[in-house]
């Protein structure tokens, strides 16, 4: 299995605020790819600063154990969620997101979508879910 990954900055719609008057306008995150023959899967994980989570140090996690992320032998992604847990035991954010990318490859290897691999269905649920950032009444209304 090949390892690659790249820092992105993704862009908020909407400048996010919280309790204590911070105000971000982008999310720092680590995305990764893991390709096994013609099959690539991807995965992303957030920098999250009050739980010291950032995406050099996920980077440098992911550096030092890229030949034990890359010499697993791939066939589920249950068993590559077990490896990786004990690999990185306190890098909970790069396992998610190494682990996303496992099921999305896992997906594409099987030609179909994880969906139909889990039994379940996708009609009538969200694209995607987001916290509304502290704002005027009206402007959290209009987010809405």
């Amino acid at each position: 299995m090949k390892l690659s990954y790249r820092q992105q900055n993704l862009p908020f719609q909407y400048p996010f605020t919280i309790s204590n008057g911070r105000t971000k306008t982008h999310q720092p995150a680590l995305v990764v790819a893991l390709a096994l023959g013609p099959f690539v899967g991807v995965g992303e994980a957030p920098a999250i600063v009050y739980y010291d989570v950032t995406v050099e140090k996920m980077i440098a996690d992911l550096e030092s154990k890229r030949a034990l992320v890359e010499k697993f032998a791939f066939t589920e992604p249950e068993r590559y969620w077990h490896y990786l847990h004990h690999l990185f035991p306190d890098d909970p954010f790069l396992v998610c997101a190494l682990d996303m990318a496992g099921w999305d490859l896992y997906g594409k290897m099987k030609g179909k979508p994880l969906y139909e691999l889990w039994n379940t269905r996708w009609e009538n649920t969200p694209v995607t879910d987001y916290t509304i950032g502290i704002d005027t009444i009206d402007q959290m209304v209009a987010k809405m």
